[in-house]
């Protein structure tokens, strides 16, 4: 699987897994083999902490984090991050099988024809898609490609240092989503699937076949998108309205059942499941068409692979009923993963249900910290 910036520091230490959002901190404490939950915490941070995947308050950002590590009470101090997603490109290119040095090279000018930036102002990592040991002389090699902007990786390293952290890998969201369902893709290592998590700020789509990562988009649409609708629908400001869409949004059509039963409360009958369902229907239409064309794209690209099965999650995937609306109108399989599958959990100091209804909003930072004790290779 693809390692993300890994170039940038490889000792072989446990670490946290913490991921750093446009409104949120999400941290997670694993150790040991098997893995262990040790620790989890979230907290939320001040607008325009984080611009257009740049760390624009790198001081702000550091006191939060140090806020999370109290709250969490871990005196872990080597951590395992991402690199927000709109700071990243992330493409398949190919380039002939050559030495690793020499490769290195090639990728490098061959990707400056896909980043739309100068090659000398980003970071830059690549890993080929299968081993080198599989490709026959003079064939060619398929290698995922991920670069970030400079500035967003030295505002990000400054705050975690700032917190009195030490980073130990700097991973991609679209890839770090994907440790906690290593396994079950290992289970099925020709199956075709496609990952789809819905973040604050974007939506990133990694088909795969297996454990193997074939082609990658991020969208612009989010869980934002959904926020705004509802904000604009029913005259609230972005805060009050996030708070509507997790307390009452509903992504299908509810029945009329459904709405007789809220009859009797006049705030629930405001933000009835028909209405909320009104006001983010247009965001569900351009979500589905994005994520559809984007699937005809890789299809093209990829010589007919279509996906049998999908993986829904994200902060923004949340919206009840959004897995079965997919599934009917993508014709994909489409199911929420546990990132808490496989790991240890004490049922004394961490509450189920609790972890189970936040399941969809982990995925990322539970595998930067199944990252954080795995070999960093």
């Amino acid at each position: 699987m693809f390692s993300g910036f890994s170039n940038l520091l490889k000792p072989r230490v446990e670490a946290l897994g913490l991921e750093i959002g446009a409104s949120s901190l999400k941290l997670v404490d694993i150790s040991g083999s098997p893995p262990t939950l040790r620790a989890f915490a979230s907290r939320p941070i001040p607008p325009g902490t984080l611009v257009d995947g740049v760390v624009a308050e790198p001081a702000t950002l550091a006191q939060e984090i140090r806020e999370l590590l109290l709250e969490a009470r871990t005196k872990k101090r080597y951590v395992v991050s991402a690199v927000p997603n709109p700071s990243v490109i992330l493409r398949t290119i190919q380039v002939p099988k050559m030495p690793p040095k020499e490769m290195e090279e090639a990728v490098r000018w061959e990707a400056e024809r896909y980043i739309p930036f100068p090659i000398d102002e980003v970071v830059l990592d690549f890993a080929p898609l299968k081993p080198l040991s599989e490709v026959a002389e003079g064939e060619q090699v398929e290698v995922m490609v991920g670069a970030a902007r400079q500035e967003a990786v030295a505002g990000l390293i400054e705050a975690l240092k700032g917190a009195g952290l030490t980073p130990v890998v700097l991973d991609v969201k679209p890839f770090a989503g994907l440790y906690p369902l290593e396994n079950r893709l290992l289970q099925e290592p020709e199956q075709v699937a496609v990952a789809v998590e819905i973040g604050a700020e974007s939506t990133s789509l990694v088909l795969l076949q297996g454990e193997r990562p074939l082609a990658v988009r991020i969208l612009s649409l989010s869980g934002k998108d959904f926020t705004e609708a509802i904000a604009r629908s029913f005259g609230l400001d972005f805060l009050s309205a996030e708070e509507v869409k997790r307390t009452y949004g509903l992504a299908t059509i509810p029945t009329e059942d459904e709405e007789l039963l809220l009859d009797f409360d006049a705030e629930r009958e405001r933000y009835s499941p028909a209405k909320i369902y009104d006001a983010i229907r247009p965001v569900l239409v351009d979500l589905t068409q994005e994520i559809r064309r984007s699937l005809e794209f890789f299809r093209v690209q990829l010589g007919d692979l279509s996906p049998e099965v999908g993986y829904l999650y994200g902060g923004g995937s949340r919206l009840r009923g959004l897995v079965g609306l997919l599934t009917d109108t993508l014709g994909i399989n489409f199911t929420t993963p546990n990132p808490w599958e496989g790991i240890q959990v004490d049922p004394r100091r961490f509450d189920p249900e609790k972890l189970s209804e936040i399941a969809p909003e982990y995925m990322v930072p539970v595998g930067l910290a199944l990252r954080g004790v795995s070999p960093l290779d």
